[in-house]
């Protein structure tokens, strides 16, 4: 009997012991989950407070963009093989018509070829200001903006300073109009 009693309090003890650490496990992953999707500076291009990299690029309309284009601008960076990138694709189309009708510029930077880019570039042509499909490994654009992964989006104010950036448009400061004059 005393070795029944013995091997239940073992027992015991260790399921309390499971149990702590188990809270412990999860509350240490919410606590790195919270980080995760923080909204500001992701961490996948250049920090917030920089300002706009030397650049040209190409759009798919033949014009030739830089970093001054960037100036009071939404810009996105986003891949065809990137599931997330069709997730948060509508939102940033969405989100891109409000910045278009605030008078700012929306440039979205499509990582693949050609072909690939086709289906994400038709819900931009209507509201993005530029286009650029960027098909090389390691484009100018991306090495400029030390792309580190898709999809990410940015504000850019007036001084072509990045504000801004986030993994999901819709969690972007919603800037006030430019004035005019």
């Amino acid at each position: 009997m005393p070795y029944l009693i013995a091997a239940v309090v073992v027992l015991a003890v260790l399921c309390l012991l499971n149990l702590l650490l188990t809270f412990g496990i999860v509350r240490k992953l919410r606590a790195g989950q919270g980080n995760t999707y923080a909204g500001d500076d992701p961490g996948l291009m250049i920090p917030n407070g920089s300002v706009m990299p030397e650049f040209e690029a190409e759009t798919i309309d033949g014009e030739t963009i830089s970093g001054d284009t960037l100036r009071d601008a939404l810009i996105g960076f986003v891949s065809p093989h990137c599931s997330a990138c069709k997730e948060q694709l509508p939102n940033f189309v969405e989100i891109a018509g409000n910045h278009r009708a605030r008078g700012r510029t929306v440039v979205a930077f499509v990582h693949g070829d050609a072909e690939d880019a086709r289906k994400m570039i038709e819900p931009l042509r209507g509201v993005a200001s530029h286009v650029v499909i960027e098909d090389a490994e390691d484009g100018p654009t991306e090495k400029a903006f030390k792309v580190a992964g898709y999809p990410v989006f940015g504000i850019v104010d007036g001084a072509g300073t990045l504000t801004a950036s986030n993994i999901k448009p819709k969690e972007l400061p919603d800037p006030a109009p430019i004035p005019v004059g």
